[in-house]
């Protein structure tokens, strides 16, 4: 049976305790701008307005999980290194 390194079995148990990290999201965001556009496409001014803050507001999000799994990433390099 193989011996695991001190540092493997710190990494381990902190995957074990780790809070789920969200899926791709992206797919989702962009079904969601897909009904935008079919209600902003019904013709309203006024609809047309509330689909551009909603899509603004969308970009904002994937933006951002982009950025937390990038952070993610950083800091899970870094406890491995520290680890």
């Amino acid at each position: 049976m193989p011996r695991v390194s001190m540092k493997q079995s710190k990494i381990d148990a902190a995957k074990k305790s780790a809070p789920n990290v969200p899926g791709y999201t992206c797919p989702s965001i962009d079904y969601a701008q897909e009904i935008i556009d079919q209600i902003a496409n019904r013709g309203d001014k006024w609809a047309v307005k509330q689909a551009d803050v909603i899509r603004e507001v969308l970009e904002y999000v994937r933006e951002s999980n982009d950025e937390l799994r990038s952070s993610s990433r950083y800091w899970y390099d870094k406890y491995k290194d520290a680890a």
